[in-house]
């Protein structure tokens, strides 16, 4: 009984302790995050069909209006045992303190670009997510490894020039 008490309370605190590596880290630095994907085998190809002319119009309007400065795909190199993903895309934003709003919020960009074909849209957007059998994103801060002591622990400026 006593290991398991210890063991699920190890399990509550696990996120508490992840969490501590911030400590203002990246707040005045490029947000860079990658989305996975794993895909259902044999449908790699129709993934990326529904992708590019259903999804990727969004991120071109970001790439445009500025929001967005690099969109990258990518798949692995290679086989694994057990595939982890299928696809993953990188994002890459403005430092926060030069970011902007985009013009138009996603719905209304979703109406402007796909009024006419909004269920379409759906229907696809539907399928994309029923092949897609796990999805996550991680976002990334990048750890300035001229600062002394180099910590996760200790407090950073976060990338803002002093």
């Amino acid at each position: 009984m006593k290991k398991i008490t210890i063991i699920l309370l190890m399990t509550c605190f696990v996120g508490t302790l992840s969490a501590q590596g911030n400590n203002g880290r990246g707040k005045c630095m490029q947000p860079f995050g990658i989305s996975f994907y794993l895909v259902e085998g044999g449908y790699e190809d129709q993934w990326l069909d529904l992708y590019m002319q259903w999804h990727y119009p969004l991120m071109q309007y970001a790439l445009d209006n500025g929001t967005l400065l690099e969109h990258k795909l990518f798949v692995p190199d290679g086989h694994s045992i057990e595939p982890e993903w299928t696809f993953a895309i990188s994002f890459l934003f403005p430092e926060k303190q030069n970011s902007k709003p985009a013009p138009l919020d996603r719905a209304e960009l979703i109406t402007k670009l796909f009024g006419d074909q909004l269920d379409d849209y759906v229907t696809a957007e539907k399928r994309r997510w029923q092949i897609t059998i796990k999805h996550w994103d991680t976002d990334f801060i990048q750890l300035d490894k001229s600062e002394k002591p180099l910590s996760v622990y200790r407090p950073s400026p976060g990338g803002c020039d002093n």
